[in-house]
């Protein structure tokens, strides 16, 4: 579809090679391009049909979330997460940040004129945080948290989902210490916030049901899981009892994305049905960012906004 409307601009225009042309512009040039012509756009725009596009995109309005129910979680997950430096993230990151890491479709993202995107994944900006630290010098442990609205251009058609979302996220890099040390401390360190702030919102008044656990690995490596399952599960199923702590052999979402240990956590939500709460996994981001191959680096993310639409008791 996306290649038919190029051919029929470029076919309207009388120059067929108008996307080779303009992709072989200076950065600069391109940019001055799209400004000029987005001002005259805009100039030419009435208050009538400013009005008709916040009525038809929902990517303009307003989230259906209680916005103070939404602030009462990020507190208590930033209270959980006290071992992490809280970041306040710009809402822009450079463009096809999320392309070049996360191999995520550039469609799915905001492109701006101005050569960034608008912020579509909170982990990837952390990771060039943490690139960023190294070459600055910090040689040692880097743990940054986040509470964050970012944009999504994919379709959403379930309950509780929208374009912009509240998210909870959590980078932890550091380098290989061998035997791993570092990816069994960190996956432990990220899911006991995780699970501490769902047994805090349990006490009040969200109705979290069979929560459940699922590690998993991009590359299947029973080495890695029979550890993760020792020193990750069991460890913390001493404290979170009621939570089902299991090893997940069939997964496929995020193959592309993780490289390694990956984890999914799930719970029932009011009417019954199983949400993925928060998501997470090991990444090659820092070791491509920085050329270096003894850089880890784990990301993860839980959707607040999905607890407070889908897990707030009623009687709240």
């Amino acid at each position: 579809m996306e290649e038919k409307i190029v051919a029929r601009i470029a076919s309207a225009i009388g120059v067929e090679d108008i996307l080779e042309r303009l992709a072989r512009l200076p950065a600069t040039d391109l940019q001055s391009l799209l400004l000029s012509l987005y001002r005259r756009r805009s100039a030419e725009r009435s208050p009538a049909d400013l009005l008709a596009q916040y009525e038809r995109s929902g990517m303009l309005r307003p989230s259906t979330a209680d916005s103070r129910r939404m602030s009462d979680v990020f507190r208590t997950a930033f209270e959980c997460a006290a071992a992490f430096e809280a970041v306040e993230l710009s809402p822009i990151a450079p463009l096809g940040l999320n392309r070049v890491l996360g191999e995520i479709d550039q469609n799915n993202c905001l492109a701006t004129v101005r050569g960034a995107e608008v912020l579509a994944d909170p982990t990837t900006l952390k990771a060039l945080e943490c690139a960023h630290r190294r070459r600055a010098g910090v040689s040692g442990a880097i743990r940054l948290c986040s509470g964050s609205r970012q944009l999504r251009l994919q379709p959403f058609d379930a309950p509780g989902f929208s374009p912009h979302f509240g998210l909870f996220s959590l980078v932890t890099a550091d380098r290989d210490r061998g035997g791993l040390e570092f990816e069994m401390e960190s996956l432990r360190e990220h899911l006991e916030v995780y699970l501490g702030l769902l047994e805090r919102l349990s006490a009040h008044g969200y109705d979290l049901r069979s929560i459940r656990v699922a590690v998993s690995d991009t590359s299947e490596d029973p080495e890695r899981l029979r550890r993760a399952e020792l020193e990750v599960s069991e460890v913390l199923s001493a404290r979170f009892s009621a939570v089902d702590f299991g090893i997940d052999l069939k997964r496929q979402q995020g193959r592309r994305y993780y490289s390694g240990l990956c984890f999914g956590l799930f719970a029932k939500d009011i009417e019954g049905e199983e949400k993925n709460l928060a998501d997470g996994g090991f990444t090659d981001w820092t070791r491509r960012l920085l050329s270096n191959a003894k850089e880890r680096l784990l990301v993860s993310g839980m959707g607040i906004e999905l607890l407070v639409k889908r897990f707030l008791s009623a009687e709240c």
